[in-house]
């Protein structure tokens, strides 16, 4: 751990010598780290839209299962209900878990790289106490205005995200969970370091139009009416 955090120490100090200033160090280095995890990012963004896009198409049909084997409590038709499922996605040739994988496998990258910043900027509270960044006064404060930036920033992250059902219902509770998520983000970063919050609302300002670009071009995989006529027969249990 404290080669991780020396590393990221350094990394800022060595940042902060070429740019002149603390401030951009950070916001160079939120930069450097989105654009290293950019090929993951990428590909969790295609995913999204790609399950999106079929899980929207097929939700009739999902629905039409659920109805037919959900409303029983037997332990043999819930496992038969999803092994229906599980045989429609196959017959449309996607895994509806891999999304979840993606967003678990860039967790599981990014987590520790924040947590290397987090505990670096630590370390270096005392030289930061007595720099200022364009409006912050001292990056080893608080600041309210970057915060409200910070979580503006996620906000619109979530709204970039394509939810798998567009029925209003669902979009109610994707608008609940995200707005939860926001309070706990507030609850949790609102008294840490400027520093800190300015790495990570540059790495959110860096996904930001890479997402809207990505969400823009790439277009999913339409379903063929072979695959939906193989769907229907599965779902009609012929």
């Amino acid at each position: 751990m404290n080669f991780f955090v020396d590393f990221f120490s350094n990394l800022i100090n060595t940042l902060n010598g070429f740019v002149g200033d603390y401030g951009w160090a950070l916001v160079l280095l939120g930069i450097i780290t989105k654009v290293i995890i950019l090929p993951l990012y990428v590909r969790q963004i295609q995913i999204s839209i790609e399950l999106s896009s079929k899980m929207k198409k097929i939700k009739p049909y999902l629905l039409k299962l659920q109805k037919k084997y959900g409303e029983s409590k037997k332990p043999e038709d819930i496992q038969l209900l999803y092994k229906k499922q599980m045989e429609l996605y196959q017959n449309l040739g996607f895994n509806p878990f891999s999304s979840c994988f993606m967003t678990l496998l860039l967790s599981f990258i990014q987590l520790p790289i924040l947590a290397g910043v987090f505990f670096a900027v630590k370390k270096e509270i005392t030289i930061l106490n007595g720099i200022s960044f364009l409006w912050i006064k001292s990056l080893a404060n608080p600041d309210m205005i970057l915060f409200i930036l910070y979580i503006l920033s996620m906000y619109l992250s979530f709204k970039l995200t394509p939810t798998a059902y567009d029925d209003e219902a669902s979009k109610k509770q994707t608008e609940q969970m995200q707005v939860i998520m926001l309070l706990i983000f507030s609850f949790v970063f609102f008294s840490f370091p400027s520093a800190f919050i300015l790495y990570w609302l540059s790495f959110n300002l860096t996904s930001i139009p890479i997402s809207a670009l990505l969400y823009r071009i790439f277009k999913p995989t339409e379903i063929s009416e072979e695959q939906l006529k193989r769907v229907s027969q599965l779902v009609e249990g012929k």
